[in-house]
């Protein structure tokens, strides 16, 4: 009988096979393993690369999951679907802090004035 470690990784093999880039790849693996938080996991994939990659990225594991998957593989399923809840929740948040900073203030001036803040911070005073 083949252990239950081995028909995991048949499954991760089976949902991330192909999967480019390879650096993305192998932190998907890393994760469907349970060994990388999907948290984790989508911080490093996106210093790696930019948003539209990783999100293609976990798009076509999302997709295999849902249409390769085995009775046997609900544990990886599930972390794919967690992956996947992190990575919208994420992109949500980043999208809301970015409108947030393209509606905020205009950024001060950095000129010095008298009796203001110059540009490393010190206090000026004028006479």
């Amino acid at each position: 009988m083949t252990s239950r470690t081995g028909l995991e990784a048949e499954a991760i093999s089976r949902l991330t096979d192909g999967v480019q880039p390879a650096g993305i790849r192998a932190i998907l693996v890393q994760c469907l393993a349970g060994e990388v938080a999907p948290s984790a996991a989508i911080s490093r994939m996106l210093g790696m690369e930019n948003a539209a990659t990783v999100r293609a990225a976990i798009d076509d594991v999302t997709r295999r999951a849902a249409t390769i998957s085995r009775a046997g593989d609900t544990l990886v399923r599930d972390r794919v679907d967690e992956l996947t809840q992190i990575f919208v929740e994420m992109v949500a948040d980043l999208a809301d802090v970015s409108d947030a900073t393209k509606r905020s203030a205009p950024a001060p001036e950095r000129e010095s004035r008298p009796g203001g803040f110059g540009d490393r911070g010190e206090v000026r005073t004028s006479g």
